[in-house]
């Protein structure tokens, strides 16, 4: 390029930027010299401006990632629940980590372990029948387990034991409920958002990594994902003009309902459809503009009420099988039919997963009842909620949606604190909500709020007086040092004042960056980083384990396995430790013990309580164990031991064992001659010993 001032020489070669195909016929390469203006960068794609979610490349490998993950944990016989822990409690020699990949075990989880593995090791040994007694009574089954019956079209869990053997299963039953959230979730993320990539993928691992989700066993999981699916679904279907693809969203939608409502567990279900329900009208109205007036209505009644149709027909028939098993769940003492109004408040505090990193299964303020009952989620809302309104009056613009999150969050924390009137509580069904499992929903509430939020600030900074950011920031800093004497004074003297130092600077930083009127560069991408730093610890919640090996390779388990096939009509009965007679139903036996979802009155109770005088104790959900008590007069003594345990008292020798078929029990101690006159032994184990009745 010729220098400033001067003409160019004539007949020398202009200088060009780039050179196309150089002359064939010539071996001499022009010189060239390069641009002054460096060559602009590569605009980034955009979505198009018809897309609700835009697969790109990312998000198309993002959720192929997790969809692998997923089958790959599958294969490996991979899943989270506390199987291994069974080495310890019923030793038999073997190594204390058969069937544990990493981590620990947490004996808290006995839900999952002696509870739920039993039960669905018995009805898949048992060839997955509608009636299992060692479960519980009538068609208890199809309520809890895996059962060959149309209605597990609508029940994803269990498809896996449709095809795969038991341990493969199990695992996709397991690892299927944090699939379908975190799918789920960044999805609905991604639509809410308007395709905010990092910030949806950092929503959805949020619920997924919270206490209030892994330390339940990632149960909250799958109910969380399927609201967020049907939010998705409707959303799309709100939009769709094409009738295949009408049909389509139409089947999906309500599937997805039916899913949903078969879970059967109100405490969640009901406060989440509110939560995803005044979002989506919020959704609507923040987009009526390009909503409304709605596209091809009619064909969407048709094909909606033609996959009810679809669906009713497969329904009616699970209806119809369970109607008599529902009733008589209604009907129990516990959980019996639910009437609650609220009030009663949390078993920790709004504010205690700030400071989650001080207790685990095993330390935590024994007033807060367990580990799992005081997990929650982390609670940004006392400032978001401030943040918002003030958000609404700069901006002269209300975003419906953000405001139903906020609405819900803080109708929820009314619910819980203070309660609903009767009337409103029993009309609006959260009398079934009792308000200690209330905080997780109201927690997933706060979770969505704070990324609603996030994706509402991301262009919304707003010039103010510099004495507002001081008060906002000062209003901050005093908000989180409540939280920290809140939770040194609800602790039981388990948090000292010094050791709140460190959470109250974090949490002070974290909700700074929540103040929108403060220009904070990398602001999301910094509290997201800080978000997943803190909730990495909840990794370690749940152990990695393999297969069903700790159940079915111990040795009781094979004993009483082979003794059960050679004698399948036999009933059991273990004198002693719950935990054996766990063990005893995941052979697939017939027992009396072990744990009920209801009381078998047809088989069990019209022997052992024909007049029903005792029913009050046993008409329940219950862990049932039995003791030897011979008074000569064949009694039978049943007690209520706890809300969800009774005990049996009788003679090993009564009458009564040969009526119920009786054939062998358990003595988890050295019998007395007179509670074992009528048998004898056919197995000893250590302390454990088999008796089998006389002809």
């Amino acid at each position: 390029m010729a220098k400033k001032g001067k003409k160019p020489i004539a007949g020398a070669v202009r200088p060009v930027a780039t050179v196309s195909t150089p002359p064939q016929s010539s071996s001499v390469k022009l010189p060239v010299t390069p641009s002054s203006e460096p060559t602009p960068p590569k605009p980034r794609p955009t979505p198009p401006s018809d897309a609700l979610i835009w697969f790109d490349k990312r998000v198309k490998w993002t959720l192929g990632a997790f969809a692998g993950l997923f089958l790959l944990f599958v294969l490996l016989k991979w899943h989270y629940v506390s199987l291994p822990i069974w080495n310890t409690i019923l030793p038999d020699g073997s190594a204390p980590t058969r069937g544990l990949v990493a981590g620990t075990p947490k004996q808290i989880r006995m839900d999952d372990y002696a509870v739920g593995a039993p039960w669905i090791l018995s009805n898949v040994i048992n060839g997955f029948p509608e009636e299992n007694e060692a479960i519980g009574g009538l068609k208890t089954p199809l309520l809890t387990v895996p059962v060959k019956h149309p209605v597990s079209v609508f029940k994803i869990g269990y498809w896996g034991f449709s095809f795969l053997d038991a341990e493969r299963g199990y695992a996709w039953m397991y690892d299927s409920s944090p699939f379908v959230l975190v799918i789920s979730a960044f999805l609905f993320f991604l639509l809410v958002s308007r395709n905010q990539y990092w910030l949806s993928l950092t929503g959805a691992l949020t619920l997924l990594f919270s206490s209030g989700t892994v330390r339940w066993s990632f149960i909250p999981s799958a109910i969380i994902g399927y609201c967020c699916a049907a939010f998705v679904v409707a959303v799309y279907l709100f939009y769709e003009r094409k009738p295949l693809r009408i049909a389509l969203f139409s089947l999906l939608l309500i599937w997805i309902v039916c899913v949903y409502a078969l879970i059967l567990y109100p405490p969640y279900q009901i406060p989440l459809a509110y939560l995803f329900g005044m979002a989506l009208v919020g959704y609507i109205i923040n987009n009526r503009q390009t909503i409304f007036p709605l596209k091809a209505v009619g064909l969407k009644l048709v094909m909606l009420a033609g996959a009810v149709g679809l669906a009713a027909l497969v329904l009616s028939s699970f209806f119809s099988d369970v109607q008599e098993t529902l009733k008589a769940v209604t009907s129990t003492v516990y959980p019996g039919q639910r009437s609650e109004t609220g009030g009663t408040g949390f078993i920790a505090n709004w504010y205690s997963e700030y400071y989650s990193w001080f207790f685990s299964d095993q330390v935590f303020p024994k007033s807060w009842l367990n580990i799992c009952e005081l997990s929650h989620y982390l609670n940004f809302a006392p400032v978001i909620i401030p943040l918002t309104i003030a958000l609404f009056v700069l901006n002269r613009r209300i975003d419906w949606m953000l405001a139903a999150a906020a609405l819900f969050v803080v109708l929820m924390w009314v619910w819980i604190e203070i309660g609903f009137p009767a009337g409103l509580a029993k009309t609006s069904l959260m009398s079934m909500v009792p308000t200690r499992r209330a905080q997780i929903p109201m927690g997933v509430g706060c979770i969505v709020l704070l990324f609603l939020y996030l994706g509402a600030i991301r262009d919304a900074y707003q010039q103010v007086p510099l004495w507002a950011n001081a008060l906002a920031i000062a209003g901050v800093i005093a908000f989180v040092a409540y939280t920290a004497y809140v939770n040194v004074n609800d602790s039981d003297g388990l948090i000292k004042p010094y050791q709140t130092f460190m959470p109250v600077v974090f949490f002070s930083l974290m909700n700074a960056l929540l103040v929108f009127t403060i220009p904070f560069r990398y602001r999301t991408a910094i509290f997201c980083a800080g978000l997943l730093i803190f909730l990495l610890p909840n990794v370690k919640a749940n152990p990695l384990s393999k297969g069903l090996s700790p159940i079915t390779d111990n040795s009781f388990y094979k004993t009483v396995r082979q003794l059960v096939v050679q004698d399948p009509q036999a009933r059991w009965l273990v004198n002693g430790s719950q935990f054996i007679s766990y063990m005893v139903t995941a052979t697939g036996a017939k027992q009396i013990t072990g744990v009920k979802y209801i009381p078998d009155r047809k088989h069990v109770f019209s022997v052992l309580d024909p007049q029903m005088k005792r029913d009050s104790a046993y008409n329940r959900y219950a862990h049932v164990t039995n003791q030897s008590y011979i008074d000569g007069k064949d009694s039978v003594i049943i007690v209520n031991q706890y809300e969800d345990g009774y005990v049996i008292a009788m003679d090993p020798c009564s009458p009564r064992m040969k009526k119920l078929n009786v054939k062998y029990q358990v003595f988890d101690h050295q019998p007395q001659p007179v509670e074992v006159r009528c048998m004898k032994s056919v197995a000893t184990l250590g302390s454990l010993t088999i008796y089998q009745a006389n002809p």
